[in-house]
């Protein structure tokens, strides 16, 4: 078995590599769903076909074959020229929505359990992601309240014993000295100063360090933090938070279990120490990252500025699921984002258009829209622009979108993407 990790560097959508041998896979589906809702056919992260390997509208790192050392790495589509997709910030505006923020976890999977794999710090996705779930995890928990526990507590008394006696340390440390009244006692105290409640603690502080090395991301994250923080207060972190590792979770609370999990990654992951973030190798957890609902997501925060709950994610009729309805009277519309730069040079997608247009004529929809069924409903589709010197970081507005030719009520609007300030290799 080769020491050294082999790593297949392909772009995601149309990406490819030809190789010869030791594979011990054909495809990967992203959370192993090879099939999606109403039994449709999901597409894979990749597929192996007459030694070819082929990527879809995913990123991550996964084995391709553990025995022999080799596995995969793929890179957002959009990354060329001197562009590199900023999905951190993605998922950080996404976040910050209080309704975005519920539909984060349906976007990645990380292989926790799987077997990490050597990579160059460069190609290193998966560490702001685990930033970004943790987050998203312990905003949660803190809404809905920090569980109390029992727990082991060592006090320093004066003239009184509480609980068990600790004979050894109280005669080493006053009784020997002269000092015949004060003891140290161990005793149970019900409170939020438990393992588990440290060991988040511990996390978030971690995660406060790993993003004020990049400002930009600290000042978006600095909103959770700030929700969180307060709550671990009369929490406090032991010198040694590796002593935090071997403790078992209650049942009754099971939303800490993932949590704690996605805790204990971080911190090993770094070694407890956030200067390792500055190593040239690491190693990471095989992960995925599904770059068309990202996108998706990160569009309906900007909807959602704008819109506010006349915007409508997902909406469900008659077995099919849009994107987004518009219901705001006189500007009633049907959205959908395309992860497709085409849309941007002018061209477009005739199943793109069908989709929409069947979307569009649903009778629940003209329900919805309270609109009279001989009125055509306009479509918009909203898809991505590469542009690292101009891009908006301000609201959607839909009165820009450019009308798509020989398609009557079917428009377009760009959503811009942003970039990493570092130059990016073509893909």
């Amino acid at each position: 078995m080769p020491n050294t990790i082999e790593i297949i560097s392909i772009g995601e959508h149309k990406g490819m590599h030809t190789i010869t041998d030791s594979t011990s896979i054909n495809a990967y589906y992203f959370k192993n769903q090879k099939f999606g809702k109403y039994k449709s056919q999901n597409k894979p992260c990749f597929s192996i076909e007459n030694n070819r390997v082929t990527s879809n509208y995913f990123i991550g790192v996964d084995w391709l074959c553990k025995t022999s050392n080799r596995a995969i790495c793929i890179s957002p589509k959009l990354n060329n020229d001197g562009f590199e997709t900023d999905y951190l910030k993605m998922l950080l505006t996404c976040l910050n929505d209080a309704v975005a923020s519920k539909h984060i976890n349906n976007i990645y999977e990380i292989k926790s359990q799987d077997d990490p794999i050597e990579i160059n710090q460069s190609l290193d996705l998966l560490s702001p992601l685990l930033v970004i779930q943790f987050l998203n995890l312990v905003k949660q928990l803190v809404k809905n309240g920090l569980k109390k526990s029992y727990y082991r507590e060592e006090k320093h008394l004066n003239a009184r014993v509480k609980g068990k006696l600790l004979v050894s340390q109280t005669l080493k440390r006053y009784t020997y000295k002269n000092e015949p009244l004060k003891t140290i006692c161990a005793f149970d105290t019900f409170g939020l100063n438990h393992p588990e409640n440290q060991l988040l603690k511990a996390g978030l502080l971690f995660v406060q360090k790993y993003l004020s090395s990049y400002p930009e991301y600290a000042a978006l994250a600095s909103n959770a933090l700030q929700f969180c923080l307060p709550a671990f207060e009369e929490v406090t972190v032991p010198k040694k938070v590796s002593s935090l590792q071997n403790f078992k979770t209650s049942p009754f609370f099971s939303s800490y279990k993932e949590a704690i999990s996605i805790a204990k990654l971080i911190l090993k992951r770094f070694g407890h120490n956030v200067r390792t973030i500055e190593a040239s190798k690491i190693k990471t957890q095989p992960f995925w990252i599904n770059m068309p609902l990202l996108f998706e997501l990160y569009a309906f925060t900007f909807l959602r500025k704008r819109y506010g709950g006349n915007i409508h994610y997902q909406y469900k009729s008659n077995y099919q699921e849009l994107d987004f309805l518009l219901t705001l009277q006189g500007q009633e519309m049907v959205i959908d984002t395309k992860y497709k730069t085409k849309y941007g040079r002018g061209k477009n997608n005739k199943e793109d258009i069908r989709q929409l247009a069947g979307y569009a004529r649903m009778d629940k929809v003209y329900k919805e829209l309270s609109k009279p069924k001989n009125e055509i409903i306009d479509c918009l589709i909203i898809y991505p622009i590469r542009d690292k010197e101009n891009q908006q970081n301000g609201l959607l507005n839909l009165e820009q979108k450019i009308s798509i030719d020989k398609y009557n009520g079917f428009y377009s609007l760009g959503l811009y993407v942003p970039s990493i300030n570092t130059k990016a290799g073509e893909n």
